[in-house]
């Protein structure tokens, strides 16, 4: 930490940041259920830290800064006695993702009964949702809750947000104070959907008035935040035990187990696969493909190339397209020869998805997905799912095999 703060040489003492912290209120009751920890830099133009942060960002050291300001939030939370939130909320860096254990202060607050919540913005899901479905995972082995902050302010994150599976959703401010159009109402149905099905929290930002509160609540949150209920502040030291989080406050779902065997495996658990020609599996996949231009709003296309190979023709003009106005589009076993726009990622040898011919869609308003695999007669077995639980499942199995964390162990692995 020491270089991140040498790393702004021109800049101030970054000894003199500090923490404030904002509150959020139950909106049926006005009851403060948490707060949200926030940087402040000294006097000045470093009052806020935005100048900071792209200092250290462009020194190499942004990481280091942001975890110092987290543990620093931790740290005043540890020392403020009964003033403590009882529930803290963090922000952390789409490039800043750590890849060691959380920080002895995270570990000491968690222990005395307080919650955490790791706030990341649509930017980090969308950059590299893989690594974030991941390092979300970790957090979860020890207790923390995940939020995805500012949602309504890059739609395609809607179709990744099933991926991450935050217990918080945080609407962005634009939602609240800006005109109730179209989007607002796209983005209000996809969150409403997401909250109902994975039981989330949502909790929405910059509600300064009675009319933005009311807003709030039509869009279907729970929880409010902004200067209507209080502006970042200190927190006042006192005497006595630290609150405990209560009612309302979020908590951290259990991780999800490690995946272990293939897309068509998971299904064929629960449904029967049927028989046909390749020809017949081929028909299948464009129509599943298909699906990711038409469906209404952003999506996720995520596939393996089965007896195809790598895509050419047609099929690669179709996911190029698809690429243009999609979230994601990852193709796995191509090597490098991608279609414009596309993601690849690489399989282990003895990876049996290299036998598989899988395609998932995933988006707001649409969930689909064909999983295939050679038999001995020559024929394909294969079957094409919609039910949304099981083609999350096959989802997931694929995005887990684009992480990028090379001789990282996966708690519980």
């Amino acid at each position: 930490m020491a270089e991140a703060l040498r790393a702004v040489d021109t800049g101030p003492d970054l000894s003199g940041l500090t923490s404030v912290f904002q509150p959020i209120v139950d909106l049926s009751t006005g009851a403060v259920v948490a707060h949200e920890g926030l940087t402040r830099g000294p006097t000045g133009p470093w009052r806020c830290p935005e100048r900071i942060f792209a200092d250290a960002r462009s020194a190499g050291h942004l990481a280091e800064l942001d975890e110092y300001c987290r543990v620093l939030a931790l740290t005043t939370a540890l020392g403020s006695g009964s003033a403590s939130p009882s529930t803290l909320f963090l922000n952390i860096e789409p490039d800043g993702i750590p890849f060691g254990p959380p920080p002895e202060e995270a570990v000491a607050f968690l222990r005395r009964g307080g919650r955490i919540v790791l706030e990341f913005t649509e930017r980090a899901l969308t950059g590299d949702p893989a690594r974030l479905q991941w390092f979300a995972t970790r957090l979860r082995h020890v207790g923390i809750a995940v939020a995805l902050d500012d949602v309504g302010s890059h739609p395609g994150s809607l179709a990744l947000m099933a991926f991450l599976r935050p217990e918080v959703v945080k609407l962005d401010q634009r939602l609240v104070q800006g005109p109730l159009d179209d989007e607002v109402a796209r983005v209000a149905a996809a969150v409403g959907a997401y909250a109902e099905q994975n039981e989330a929290v949502v909790l929405a930002e910059g509600i300064e008035t009675l009319e933005h509160e009311r807003r709030a609540r039509a869009l279907g949150a729970t929880l409010g935040q902004g200067y209507r209920f209080g502006r970042p502040a200190a927190l006042v030291e006192a005497a006595g035990p630290p609150p405990r989080a209560g009612t309302g406050a979020p908590v951290a779902r259990p991780p999800e187990p490690p995946t272990r065997i293939s897309p068509l495996a998971a299904v064929a658990r629960v449904r029967p696969l049927h028989r046909g020609s390749v020809d017949e599996v081929r028909l299948a996949a464009t129509m599943i493909e298909q699906r990711a231009l038409t469906a209404e709003g952003p999506t996720v296309l995520l596939a393996s190339m089965g007896p195809d190979g790598i895509p050419r023709g047609e099929r690669a003009r179709r996911f190029a397209t698809v690429a243009e106005h999609s979230s994601l589009v990852t193709l796995f076993g191509v090597g490098t020869a991608l279609p414009r726009g596309v993601r690849g990622a690489v399989l282990a040898p003895d990876d049996p998805l290299r036998t598989e011919w899988d395609v998932a869609v995933v988006g707001p308003h649409v969930a689909a997905a064909l999983v295939a695999r050679p038999c001995s007669t020559g024929e394909m077995e294969y079957t094409v799912v919609y039910d949304r639980d099981l083609v999350m499942e096959v989802a997931r199995s694929l995005m887990s095999r684009t992480v990028p964390a090379a001789g990282v162990e996966m708690p519980g692995a």
